[in-house]
């Protein structure tokens, strides 16, 4: 990157002295000699870096510094003052300017100062994208689903924007359960703090409490310095406990004791630390078995389960694939910066047809394979995870979430219902929503068809 300099000096001598040194650096610089001058043209043109002398005919030079700040407020400056005008220094800080460079000026010196200066305006602009990126990827507007029960989580994450509750999100793996949380924290008052988040099942057991909590040096042997835990990391923000129903039952005691008190003691310390955090966490545990079969405390279950979220699996909301398809085809074409590839017909029924084990997240990675394997930009078939995952009761003929208090008609009507939603949604996909074509299939009436499509939420635009 060019960087465009203007210096503000009324010596021509010095003027071309400063000009010649960081022209040969590379640096792309005008010159004017009077503030009124340099006003003219910081309006005129965007420059990245002013170089001001302290004293400049009819004007101060500091003056001129803080009347820049009024038209541009994000300019960088450097004062160039007399030797050992420390005070001046200290008043051109004050004002805003980046640093200042005593005169005679050394050309190592001034050059340092320089690429210092622009060094930390890159690296700030930098952050600042980073965080606009962030956001707008973990907006709840970003999570796809038309499906009522994602239409309910979208409306939680608006609702609890300005609240400081702890969120409580249960689904299977692969929901996007991280995901939700992260857009619940970016739309929240605590988006400029941190997001911290750490998987209560992916760290040992005997790890755990010093990964969240922190601890003091020498605390135990291994522990040469203090470290933060990341409740302390996490102050001013969120913390994410990611498989909250992993966490040992000696360990959600002084979890919820934390979460009571809103302090807590570094391993090794005596020390009593405030925090100001909020807690989301998620599992994909049934965490009412877990209470029963006493591996969870109930009295953290309920500090916890102030706002439940259930995200639904994947096979609930066939009618979101068509959408979530389209979505992630969009973005992984765009991080391979390469066109959308088309779906051919058996591609596309295959996709549907699927009951995802994996949720969303097998979905992603079954797309993410196709694209690289696609040629002419169309995908002929797919490729299903060949990896063995634990299908859900519901998948293997017992329908655990039916209580068995249910009278058998209610049981079968769910379950006759249930087939016969999947059973139109893989026809509508491979007849890409034509009626006429789906009845012949089924060997039933089209006004039937029609019918069933209204009953389940089945639309033909979705599977064109």
């Amino acid at each position: 990157m060019q960087y465009r300099l203007l210096v503000v000096e009324d010596e021509m001598s010095s003027a071309k002295y400063l000009t010649r040194i960081l022209e040969a650096e590379g640096y792309v610089t005008d010159h004017v000699t009077t503030a009124e001058d340099a006003l003219t043209q910081i309006a005129e043109k965007e420059y990245d870096l002013l170089l001001i002398d302290k004293v400049l005919p009819g004007n101060d030079g500091l003056h001129l510094l803080k009347h820049a700040k009024e038209i541009s407020s994000d300019i960088l400056a450097v004062i160039i003052t007399a030797y050992g005008s420390v005070r001046s220094a200290v008043e051109a800080l004050k004002l805003g300017a980046s640093d200042f460079v005593e005169k005679p000026v050394i050309p190592e010196k001034l050059l340092h100062i320089v690429a210092r200066t622009l060094e930390e305006r890159r690296l700030k602009s930098e952050i600042v994208a980073l965080k606009a990126g962030l956001l707008e990827r973990y907006q709840f507007r970003n999570i796809v689903g038309k499906h009522p029960k994602m239409q309910q989580v979208f409306s939680l994450i608006e609702s609890l924007a300005q609240a400081d509750s702890p969120v409580l999100i249960t689904g299977e793996t692969g929901t996007g359960k991280d995901l939700v949380a992260r857009a619940i924290h970016y739309e929240s008052h605590r988006k400029n703090g941190p997001f911290v988040a750490i998987n209560c099942a992916a760290v040992p057991e005997t790890l755990l409490e010093s990964e969240l909590f922190g601890y003091e040096q020498g605390a135990f042997t291994g522990a040469v310095r203090r470290k933060l835990g990341r409740m302390e990391q996490a102050h001013g923000g969120t913390l994410f406990l990611d498989e909250i129903g992993d966490i040992s039952y000696p360990l959600q005691a002084k979890l919820l004791r934390t979460l009571q008190e809103k302090r807590i003691e570094r391993l090794g310390g005596n020390r009593q630390i405030s925090l100001d955090l909020r807690i989301i966490a998620a599992t994909n545990k049934d965490l009412t078995e877990e209470l029963q079969a006493k591996r969870f405390r109930l009295d953290l279950y309920f500090r916890l389960n102030v706002v439940a979220i259930h995200l639904p699996p994947l096979r609930e909301r066939a009618e979101d694939l068509p959408l979530l398809i389209e979505h992630f085809l969009e973005k992984i074409s765009r991080n391979a910066n390469r066109p959308i590839p088309k779906l051919s017909q058996k591609a596309m029924g295959k996709l549907m047809s699927h009951s995802w084990p994996g949720n969303v997240r097998e979905l992603e990675n079954v797309l993410e394979l196709a694209v690289i394997l696609s040629q002419d930009n169309v995908i002929e078939d797919i490729t299903l995870s060949s990896a063995p995952i634990q299908q859900p009761l519901s998948e293997q003929g017992q329908f655990s979430e039916i209580s068995t208090d249910l009278p058998l008609k209610v049981v079968r009507d769910r379950a006759i219902a249930r087939v016969e939603k999947q059973y139109l949604t893989s026809l509508l996909a491979k007849n890409r929503g034509a009626v006429g074509r789906t009845a012949a299939d089924a060997q039933i009436d089209a006004r039937t068809v029609l019918r069933k499509m209204k009953q389940y939420g089945l639309h033909r635009l979705n599977f064109k």
